[in-house]
This record gives C-alpha cells, structure tokens and sequence, in this order.
C-alpha cells in the first residue's frame, strides 16, 4: 500500500514541508518538487508515511490565527 504523505526537505533552506503522494504521481513528466519558501530545486525525500501526525511528530506546532506553526526543531 502506498502511502498517503511524502514529507521533503530543502537542502538550501533546510526546512521541511509535506505533500500529498498522489499529487506528486499526477505531476507531468518533466516537472519537478520545488522548495515552497526558497523556491530550490534541491529538495531530497525524507519519509512517508499514511498518517501527517507522524509526518509532523518530531517537531512542535501550535495554531496561529488558524494556521500551524512550527515553534521548536526536534
């Protein structure tokens, strides 16, 4: 079973972000995984996993006026 997120991190910025791994199969050929927050191509596949607590676990979020937030790197 394949699983429902792929979580990615930025080389330049190391920062993390998460998509979904249905969307990345649908992507065209010759497309490719940007960093959203400096907009690099050199990202590398961290995990995957089916459920985006696991994804998010090793950090601390809270909620900002209805978004999360990362607040400490594990």
């Amino acid at each position: 079973m394949q699983s429902i997120y792929t979580g990615y991190k930025c080389i330049s910025c190391r920062s993390e972000f998460v998509l979904l791994s249905e969307d990345i199969k649908k992507m065209a050929k010759g497309r490719y995984v940007a960093c959203p927050y400096c907009s690099s191509k050199k990202v590398k596949i961290e995990n995957c996993n089916n459920s985006l607590k696991e994804c998010m676990g090793h950090d601390a979020y809270k909620k900002v006026h209805g978004a999360l937030r990362q607040v400490r790197n594990g």
